[in-house]
């Protein structure tokens, strides 16, 4: 079998000079794509940044859209394990002093006979209030036992609100009633069984029990109303939560107070969360100001422009926000603007805080402040959280922006390929040229050494004759 090297022919290094050529070919659409490439990748991050920067801007800003946020009125007690409160933004100032008598409690009782012989037959129940409604336990019902008379209660759609339960007292099953709800009008008073055997055993009548016990129940909690004095005055409720007492404030009762022993409720204004957030908002800007202007910048000393110097989306979104945040708005009493609550803009496009003037505008229009920013059609905070979150929503601008530049980017990728292929074969043909051409090299050579040969020869039998 024959060797052969690309070259020997030739003594040219085929494979080094076909892997420069293919190379000098590339190099111009290769750095092309390098640099598309690169600068999409540039955009891309600076898109995300751009991003991550208004989605930060618009958490900030999320509580000062939201009306709920500006309720002010703080509400306090001077013992929270007696009583909590709280109140709503129409309640009025003022201290009031609270004696817990007793709490509301929801009636309880508890079966002292059993249900050994599982008997059939109707309990009809009533309560203070006059509400009643019937159980029917059937042949199913008793072979359950308590369970069975337990679920048939439970299950009942005319319950008004007494749950029944079983426990076992010394081995012994005992049903208990429970009333759903606090108070004497969900009292049980009565319970009517009839029919035959262990059935029987569930009767009761809170008109003729002593305490609320009789030879059938043991009344393990009293059904009572809260009794307690507010401001000195003895009043009673059927619900340990206590609401409009205090008008648009809402007390809920814990414990009982010490005999002659009242705690105090207070409602205060408190406006440090409101401003809080202002102060946030007002850094939020600055924030997504100081980005937008890092990647929108240009150097003229060294010609040199920032991701997003002149891109469309970019003055968009910071015109929209500059409009908004810096123009007039509707106004609410004295507030239309920022510069009202001693926020002002710096040369630089930064906005700077005068807490002493937002302090006295929170303090005298708190009701316009909350207007101005929380306004579901007008308010500023409001209509900025708006338009942020047109731009951040997945079928927003931002979507489309970073699926465009992927989509540049994946053609990119397919360039590649098709270079890469186009450089194969290339260099599949710049190798089937070369070889060609070592082989016609090398058999010209093989010729000329044999033409020399033989003109050596020839010239070598000449020689000799004419030696003669």
């Amino acid at each position: 079998m024959a060797i052969s090297s690309a070259g020997l022919g030739s003594g040219i290094p085929i494979n080094d000079l076909v892997s420069q050529l293919v190379a000098a070919e590339a190099a111009p659409t290769r750095n092309r794509l390098d640099r598309s490439e690169a600068q999409l990748q540039t955009e891309l991050s600076a898109v995300g940044l751009l991003k991550g920067a208004l989605s930060d801007f618009q958490s900030k800003l999320s509580g000062l859209a939201d009306q709920d946020s500006f309720i002010n009125r703080k509400a306090s007690t001077t013992d929270s394990k007696v009583a909590s409160i709280s109140a709503e933004q129409t309640a009025a100032l003022g201290s009031y002093s609270l004696e817990v008598l007793n709490l509301a409690s929801a009636h309880n009782l508890v079966a002292q006979n059993g249900y050994a012989d599982a008997s059939e037959g109707t309990l009809t129940f009533q309560n203070q209030a006059g509400d009643s409604f019937e159980v029917s336990i059937d042949a199913e019902d008793a072979a359950l036992g308590l369970a069975g008379v337990a679920a048939a209660i439970n299950e009942e759609e005319n319950n008004f609100g007494i749950n029944a339960k079983i426990i076992n007292v010394n081995g012994v099953g005992r049903l208990i009633l429970s009333a759903d709800e606090t108070g004497a009008d969900n009292r049980i008073t009565s319970v009517v069984a009839v029919g035959t055997g262990d059935i029987q055993n569930f009767g009761y009548d809170y008109s003729a029990s002593v305490d609320g016990d009789d030879a059938n129940w043991d009344q393990s909690i009293g059904a009572l109303d809260a009794n307690f004095r507010l401001e000195g005055q003895l009043m009673s409720a059927a619900s340990n939560t206590l609401e409009d007492v205090i008008p648009n404030a809402t007390i809920t009762l814990k414990s009982e107070t010490e005999i002659d022993t009242p705690i105090s409720l207070t409602i205060s204004t408190n406006t440090s969360n409101v401003k809080s957030m202002i102060e946030a908002f007002v850094a939020g800007y600055n924030e997504f100001n100081n980005i937008v202007s890092q990647l929108t910048a240009y150097n003229s000393e060294t010609g040199q422009s920032a991701a997003l110097q002149g891109d469309a989306l970019t003055r968009s979104i910071q015109g929209q926000i500059r409009s908004l945040v810096g123009g007039n708005g509707t106004a609410f009493g004295s507030i239309n603007a920022l510069a009202n609550l001693g926020i002002t803009t710096e040369r630089d496009g930064s906005m700077k805080v005068d807490a002493g003037k937002l302090s006295a505008a929170l303090d005298n229009s708190f009701s316009d402040v909350a207007g101005f920013f929380s306004d579901p059609s007008t308010g500023m905070a409001s209509r900025l959280d708006s338009t942020m979150g047109g731009y951040l929503k997945s079928s927003g601008s931002f979507a489309s922006r970073t699926d465009m530049i992927n989509d540049r980017l994946e053609r990119i990728d397919t360039q590649r390929e098709a270079l890469a292929l186009r450089l194969e074969k290339l260099e599949t043909r710049y190798l089937r040229q070369f070889n060609a051409m070592d082989a016609l090299v090398a058999n010209l050579s093989s010729t000329g050494n044999f033409l020399t040969q033989q003109l050596d020869s020839i010239a070598k039998i000449q020689q000799s004759q004419y030696s003669k």
